[in-house]
């Protein structure tokens, strides 16, 4: 794990972004603590930098890495979990390798297949490989999004800067940053800016599973190698017993591949069903080590997982650690934090994330946890909540009935959320329409063209996933946005903060790919998600992790802002909003604030304004 930066340009370009990379050098310098180097390469046309968090091949991995004739340089920030299998197929065909790290097999798999390399990789990953013979550069993240990578065009498309954060980039001389509009659309729908936009016009990022190319001949290309894709081909699929004992191998041969490592590993234990599942699989393959889990604990007991994570711990005899903060805590490195993600981003569960990676660091370089669980098995509520009146809602008796009772039903009445259910057909579940009139209303009139623009891109990707019945569409609609645009971006600037590295055994494509090609009912039973999951945990495991409902990793931001946070959210409804004054209307957020204060909730929304005003303050609007 590490961070990576870099330019591409004409002539003298690495002269002239020289000091530009020792600014991103210490601006990344975080994600990468134990080395940096930065080599100008191709004539000096080209910059790449890159700081080193030291996991395997301690003392012979250092970057960037050559091949033998030193005309392809890579520099890498992730992991490469099959690097061995590969390195042993290149050194069949002749290459010679001069370290023992997972980043070298890069340069000589790109000699022998070209952009196809990627087909090979599983992997987090961003990289970025410079060909001096064919004078390109060639960028390209991970199928899952769990390593990010953020660009610049320069010279209108014929040259490049790119980061693994966008800090590295703010100080880039020219940089465009205007706001986008299209993209805080976005953000205020979903509470996180997708790819390829950024809040700022100037700056963009590769999609999960997205390449880039970029030479003097063809210019800039960008083109997507791999998604989520669930296909409804028919098949017999597996008996349920067959299945559950096909997940538990796909799982524990993932998690082998993921415990390759030459510092301490560690797993992050909430005692619910994904962490238990991993913490068992490490205990499974490793039956006499010693490693270490962490658990955060709340002050709130309704928050606290710890019991429960305590009881898989002490069965697995781990080094078990309990983080215990308080809200306290968790608000010193509120600004900071918010800070820290460059872009708006509207996950308060930031704050303990990181708080528990820092307290992992002081005893583990990398960490595993379970994320992925909830993508790969259907674990969101949305998804498996209603199920079982899913074949009540498709007749159009019952769905008519439905519509007309919810314009009499009041808000707080029980029966709310199914009634809703039952009145959606499948497009309105997966892309809520009366978001949009709420979010447009927001804009002031000379900018709500632009951010309908935002509105109606998220329209399109919905419908590319709405050409399957629901719930398949929100698992593939959650695989291609929420999970690399939110978890990911949320578990990798927590976790890099800390320099700590995360992996994740279930985002792996072969077991995502096996895992969504099941039956819907394998997934749903007795009110709960996760089924066959919960099937496959070991014997072991109680019912009281083993039927846990999912329960969120957030703090308690709905007392926050009725009293620690409520001056900073009237300063930043109320106090100098900088360019946001000329896009946005704060009054309709005013009004959420006031109902917020008297008792409803509205945590999300006004959070997401709270970010908005520190992130976009000093941003240009046309």
């Amino acid at each position: 794990m590490c961070g990576i930066y870099g330019a591409y340009g004409g002539e003298g370009a690495a002269a002239q972004y020289r000091s530009w990379s020792e600014v991103a050098s210490r601006l990344l310098r975080h994600r990468g603590p134990d080395g940096s180097a930065c080599l100008a390469c191709m004539g000096g046309r080209c910059l790449l930098g890159h700081c080193r968090l030291a996991i395997i091949d301690l003392e012979g991995g250092a970057q960037p890495i050559g091949n033998e004739d030193e005309t392809i340089w890579v520099i890498l920030n992730g992991e490469i979990y099959n690097y061995i299998e590969i390195r042993e197929r290149l050194i069949a065909k002749g290459h010679r390798f001069r370290t023992q790290s997972d980043t070298e097999v890069l340069v000589h798999l790109y000699e022998e297949k070209g952009h196809s390399l990627l087909d090979d990789l599983d992997g987090m990953f961003a990289f970025a490989i410079l060909d001096e013979k064919k004078e390109q550069l060639f960028l390209a993240r991970d199928r899952f999004g769990e390593k990010p990578l953020y660009y610049a065009p320069l010279n209108e498309g014929r040259g490049l800067v790119f980061a693994s954060e966008m800090k590295a980039l703010f100080p880039f001389p020219g940089l465009d940053n205007h706001l986008d509009v299209p993209a805080i659309a976005q953000f205020l729908a979903l509470g996180y800016v997708p790819a390829p936009r950024t809040h700022l016009q100037g700056v963009r990022k590769l999609m999960a599973g997205e390449a880039l190319s970029l030479d003097a001949g063809t210019g800039l290309r960008i083109w997507r190698y791999w998604q989520p894709r669930i296909e409804t081909n028919g098949t017999k699929p597996p008996s349920r017993e067959a299945a559950v004992e096909s997940v538990r191998s796909r799982v524990l041969q993932s998690v082998r591949l993921r415990l390759r490592s030459d510092v301490p590993i560690g797993a992050f234990l909430s005692g619910g069903v994904d962490s238990t599942y991993i913490a068992a699989a490490i205990r499974e393959l490793q039956p006499a080590t010693k490693f270490s889990t962490f658990c955060a604990s709340f002050d709130d007991q309704q928050l606290d997982e710890a019991p429960y994570a305590r009881l898989v711990a002490e069965h697995l005899g781990t080094d078990h650690h309990e983080v215990r903060f308080s809200s306290v805590d968790l608000l010193a490195i509120f600004d900071e934090l918010i800070d820290h993600y460059d872009e708006p981003f509207g996950d308060a569960s930031m704050f303990p994330t990181f708080a528990v990676c820092r307290a992992a660091r002081q005893v583990c370089k990398v960490m595993l946890s379970g994320d992925g669980g909830d993508e790969c098995f259907g674990g969101y509520s949305e998804m498996f909540g209603y199920h079982r009146w899913d074949g009540v809602r498709r007749t159009a008796l019952a769905s008519a009935a439905a519509r007309r009772l919810r314009h009499l039903w009041r808000r707080d009445w029980r029966g709310v959320g199914l009634l809703g259910f039952l009145s959606k057909n499948d497009w309105e579940l997966l892309h809520p329409a009366e978001r949009r009139n709420a979010i447009t209303s927001s804009f002031l009139p000379d900018h709500r063209n632009e951010a309908e623009r935002g509105l109606w891109e998220l329209e399109v990707r919905a419908l590319e996933h709405a050409r399957l019945p629901y719930p398949l569409s929100a698992f593939e609609a959650t695989a291609s946005s929420y999970l690399p645009e939110q978890i990911m971006v949320k578990v990798d600037r927590a976790s890099m903060r800390a320099s700590l590295e995360c992996r994740a055994p279930f985002l792996n494509p072969d077991l995502m790919h096996f895992a969504t090609s099941l039956p819907v009912e394998y997934h749903f039973a007795a009110g709960l998600g996760k089924a066959i999951l919960r099937d496959a945990l070991p014997q072991w495991v109680p019912p009281e992790i083993r039927c846990r409902q999912k329960r969120g990793f957030t703090p308690p931001l709905c007392s926050w802002l009725r009293e620690e946070l409520k001056e900073e959210m009237e300063r930043a409804l109320d106090g100098d909003l900088g360019e946001l004054r000329h896009l946005l209307n704060p009054l309709p957020t005013k009004e959420l604030f006031h109902q917020h204060l008297a008792g409803f909730d509205h945590s999300n929304t006004l959070f997401k304004w709270l970010v908005l005003a520190r992130r976009c303050h000093e941003a240009v609007l046309n």
